[in-house]
């Protein structure tokens, strides 16, 4: 039996596994954990207002704390549970609180190795009487998938935050968690 330098051997391995990161295609694993209170609000809507949000990481060069407030204002104003309007007793204040831009060639060449993460936390707050109703966080991963996630870092503060915003409403609808959302184990596919 003819054997193969190591070099070739590891050559072989390493093509193996980009082959299979690349047919995985890109899977981002998203989660959320929420402090949920046993009442939920006494009627729907909610009116709410954004509070502009922090970027705990100040990650040099990123604009993630307008990233997150944009995808927060899109998201809530999409809900029928909640109503933007400036000025409302409730403010949703919201931070990024991690985020790991990541590299696709990495993810390609070894899944799990460069992966991109983001972590965004929310609180509704009652401003008339400083009561936090619901404090959220998001979690987004993007660790395999290869060419097929590159741009990964412009889409994972958002990814994050649909689980923050899945949590409130969530909330204001007085559907109870799973577990798993507690222990933030859902995997969804990303586009």
């Amino acid at each position: 039996m003819l054997r193969q330098p190591p070099f070739h051997h590891a050559m072989d391995l390493l093509l193996a596994s980009a082959t299979v990161a690349l047919l995985a295609g890109c899977a981002a694993q998203v989660g959320a954990v929420a402090d949920l209170p046993a009442q939920a609000p006494r009627a729907l809507p909610v009116d709410v207002r954004l509070e502009p949000c922090i970027d705990r990481t100040e990650t040099p060069g990123r604009s993630l704390a307008l990233d997150a407030t944009r995808a927060f204002d899109e998201k809530i104003r999409a809900t029928k549970e909640f109503v933007v309007r400036d000025g409302s007793r409730f403010k949703l204040a919201c931070d990024v609180s991690g985020f790991v831009e990541g590299s696709a060639v990495k993810r390609w060449i070894l899944p799990g190795w460069g992966a991109t993460v983001g972590q965004v936390s929310a609180m509704l707050i009652d401003a008339t009487t400083g009561e936090i109703l619901i404090i959220a966080r998001g979690n987004a991963t993007v660790a395999g998938g290869g060419l097929y996630s590159i741009g990964a870092d412009t889409y994972i503060v958002a990814s994050a935050v649909d689980e923050v915003v899945r949590q409130l409403r969530a909330w204001a609808t007085g559907e109870s968690s799973t577990s798993d959302d507690r222990q933030g184990k859902s995997e969804r596919k990303q586009k």
